[in-house]
């Protein structure tokens, strides 16, 4: 341990000593990093970087196996993984003119509703909620959007559904009738709680003139597509000029049972549609209400690949006992995780209080997996069971709309910027 401390003191006082390169793209150090001989943890150890540790990028900043190449201020050569560093420029103008995206995560009470806001475009993930509140806010939350990005013309690009449950698809006629809506992408299941909203948006759809798109995304699609989801026209709609957004959907309805028990095929929540979105380096993963069963399956089609590491998770299932296990944790590496789910009051049917959202288990799980902290740290509550709740001391960053309100998440062309609540 001793000699470990030695060689941080000395990362940092050599740091001090050696000058960087004016504007040149650097890495710095955000949490304990090991800077390796090659890209692989295999590698050679050549130190410890302390936090705060900068980093100029080798290799025009590509990537090999998650790893950066990076000389550091004493002039060696190495291997850092890209989790524990992150992407900086000195050229402040450059670093003000980066495309930029956000997530708006909004507090629809127990339910699902995420606006992603891009330069040249908007989609929306899921439309639900409980209640006229958490309606009337959602409206009000597209208004005041729409409002702000007038050049979007009140348009939303995609509205995708992962699932045909009533909070995730109760609002579908309010938004379809208020805005303009590009296309119509959902899992193919027209049965559940939602199957009213599911059946009236295929008729719009199919009734619009001019025609929308309206993409039944389910297996065959998915196993044709491989190991890397499915992007084509309706799902990857947005292009704008200064960036190119990545949409694809990794798992959608299944047709033929692949295996599972039967109570878990009939399961409306295990054929959820799973939407991957990258954003230059800034990557963000919707699941749904994937349950244990799909969660394995979703595991095994993408294994050996990156597709679920993701910089930013919506807790699948709004933080339910089965709907996060830590090997897609494992798989995910998330940075941030938010949770969509309601408060604690009122205690009602159908509330969060009835489902005891956000269990203590899966905040437990995301504690121990989420990279970033959260400062301050927070106190909040969280379900033991159905009904039951206690407190929970927050020190990771781990938002939820029923603890924060709407949450937004602020990202870059180079990653994770910023996280704002109770907008």
């Amino acid at each position: 341990m001793q000699n470990i401390n030695s060689l941080r003191i000395l990362w940092l006082l050599v740091g001090m000593m050696f000058s960087v390169p004016a504007f040149a793209e650097k890495l710095i150090v955000k949490d304990h990093v090991t800077l390796r001989e090659g890209p692989s943890r295999s590698a050679n150890i050549l130190g410890y970087p302390v936090i705060g540790t900068v980093f100029d990028l080798l290799d025009d900043g590509q990537q090999v196996r998650g790893y950066f190449h990076v000389i550091g201020p004493d002039g060696r050569r190495g291997w850092v993984y890209h989790r524990y560093v992150r992407r900086e420029t000195s050229d402040i103008e450059a670093l003000a003119t980066r495309p930029t995206t956000a997530v708006h995560f909004i507090d629809v009470d127990q339910g699902n509703a995420a606006l992603i806001e891009f330069p040249c475009a908007a989609i929306l993930i899921d439309a639900g909620g409980r209640g006229d509140i958490a309606s009337d806010h959602l409206i009000a939350y597209l208004d005041a959007f729409f409002a702000r990005r007038t050049d979007l013309g009140k348009r939303l690009a995609t509205i995708f559904v992962t699932h045909t449950h009533v909070d995730h698809n109760s609002n579908l006629r309010r938004i379809s009738e208020r805005y303009k809506v590009g296309g119509y992408v959902h899992n193919g299941l027209l049965n559940g709680s939602g199957r009213v909203g599911a059946n009236w948006m295929r008729d719009f759809t199919a009734a619009a003139s001019p025609l929308l798109a309206n993409l039944a995304v389910q297996n065959p699609m998915i196993e044709a597509a491989g190991n890397q989801g499915v992007a084509n026209e309706t799902i990857d709609a947005v292009k704008c000029a200064n960036v190119d957004p990545g949409i694809r959907v990794l798992s959608g309805g299944f047709v033929d049972n692949p295996g599972w028990p039967d109570g878990e095929f009939d399961n409306g929540n295990n054929h959820s549609l799973v939407i991957r979105i990258d954003f230059g380096e800034a990557s963000f993963l919707f699941t749904g209400d994937l349950e244990e069963t799909a969660i394995e399956t979703l595991i095994d089609r993408y294994a050996g690949t990156a597709m679920l590491d993701v910089d930013i998770y919506e807790v699948g299932h709004h933080g339910s006992h089965n709907g996060t296990t830590k090997p897609l944790l494992d798989a995910m590496t998330p940075e941030i995780a938010v949770i969509s789910m309601g408060h604690e009051e009122p205690q009602l049917p159908w509330a969060a209080w009835a489902y005891g959202h956000p269990r203590r288990d899966v905040v437990t799980l995301l504690a121990a997996a989420v990279s970033r902290t959260r400062s301050p740290a927070v106190s909040v509550r969280v379900g033991d069971k159905v009904k039951r709740f206690f407190g929970f001391s927050l020190t990771r960053s781990i938002y939820a709309t029923g603890w924060d309100g709407d949450v937004t998440v602020n990202a870059d062309t180079q990653g994770i910027r910023s996280v704002k609540t109770g907008e």
